[in-house]
């Protein structure tokens, strides 16, 4: 049985375009949609580790959109099947301003991160950052990654490097790893302003209006500077 899900307008589905597209970009090939509550939240895969010795840390975009009809579903969909069908919708839907339909794509195959499930509860709210910090990181962490790989590295040398790299605290913002910076600023999430912070366990959340970035680190990040 196929799966849909509705939301209230084609400027509501043009940002999930917005949003998948800009993930296809960065990393994984699939998307894991959960719709339940009234709810659909879209997560995306940006960086993870490949094996038990790549300490790279596990960053999750999600995005959450309000639903108009009810749907209960939690299936991994290829990312461009989905752009595609978002598309499609907008196109039959013309200049009109009413609600857009998608119907899911085939299921992929299942992939590693999307069997992690960031907590629910039990998060602490920390100082914010500003949008320029982690603009900053990730710009200054490309560029880390390119100039440390060596032509022609293979597949383990640059998941090292990578884990090197992102896995580091923001150099103005201890406890949040720059691998958030990156995934903000690849995903979209940064507006000008500041985004608020969390954290659980070993879990880090960014917040902003147009999206979440959820990281797990290895170990459990510490704010005890911002205290």
């Amino acid at each position: 049985m196929s799966h849909h899900f509705v939301v209230a307008s084609a400027a509501e589905a043009t940002d999930l375009v917005s949003y998948f597209s800009r993930a296809r970009r960065v990393n994984d090939a699939s998307a894991r949609l959960v719709a339940a509550d009234g709810v659909l939240l879209a997560y995306v895969g940006v960086l993870f580790p490949r094996g038990l010795l790549d300490h790279t840390p596990t960053v999750l975009g999600l995005r959450a959109v309000a639903l108009v009809e009810p749907a209960e579903f939690d299936e991994i969909v290829p990312l461009e099947s989905l752009v595609s069908r978002l598309e499609s919708a907008l196109r039959e839907l013309g200049d009109d301003e009413g609600q857009v339909r998608v119907t899911l794509p085939a299921s992929a195959p299942s992939i590693a991160w999307a069997s992690i499930t960031p907590p629910r509860d039990g998060w602490k709210r920390h100082l914010g950052v500003k949008s320029e910090v982690l603009e900053s990181a990730a710009r200054t962490g490309v560029e880390e990654v390119a100039q440390a790989l060596p032509e022609g590295a293979g597949e383990a040398v640059v998941q090292k490097v990578r884990a090197e790299v992102w896995g580091r605290d923001l150099p103005k913002k201890k406890g949040v790893p720059m691998a958030a910076g990156f995934a903000a600023d690849a995903l979209g999430f940064l507006d000008g302003k500041a985004l608020s912070v969390h954290s659980v366990e070993n879990w880090v959340r960014l917040s902003s209006k147009s999206g979440y970035v959820l990281v797990r680190s290895h170990v459990a990040p510490d704010f005890s500077h911002d205290e």
